[in-house]
């Protein structure tokens, strides 16, 4: 399954590749907008593995931006706007629809 995603402004995504840009080669990598802009995001990343702190910036393109839900995988899906699960890559997968779930489900 291919997932064609992406920032709905082009300042986030230069701000997300400044993110992944820190978190993987620190804060002498060249970057869009001054590290000073970063102090808190510096700070959080420091929980994450350089793997997980990814998965924490893609989050927030527009792949998610329909997920009002607070759980990993599931999003609002469609006209209807019901909720769709989905597995993500895993290690033999490509990616796997669960289902849509709603009212008439």
């Amino acid at each position: 399954m291919v997932y064609i995603c992406g920032f709905r402004e082009e300042e986030q995504a230069a701000r997300a590749h400044d993110l992944a840009a820190l978190k993987y080669w620190g804060d002498s990598t060249p970057l869009n907008f001054p590290v000073s802009d970063y102090m808190k995001e510096l700070e959080e990343m420091q929980a994450y593995t350089k793997k997980d702190y990814l998965l924490h910036i893609r989050r927030t393109s527009a792949c998610f931006s329909k997920g009002l839900s607070k759980y990993r995988g599931v999003s609002k899906y469609g006209d209807n706007m019901r909720w769709q699960a989905r597995l993500g890559k895993g290690k033999d997968t490509k990616g796997l629809y669960v289902g849509t779930f709603g009212k008439n489900n």
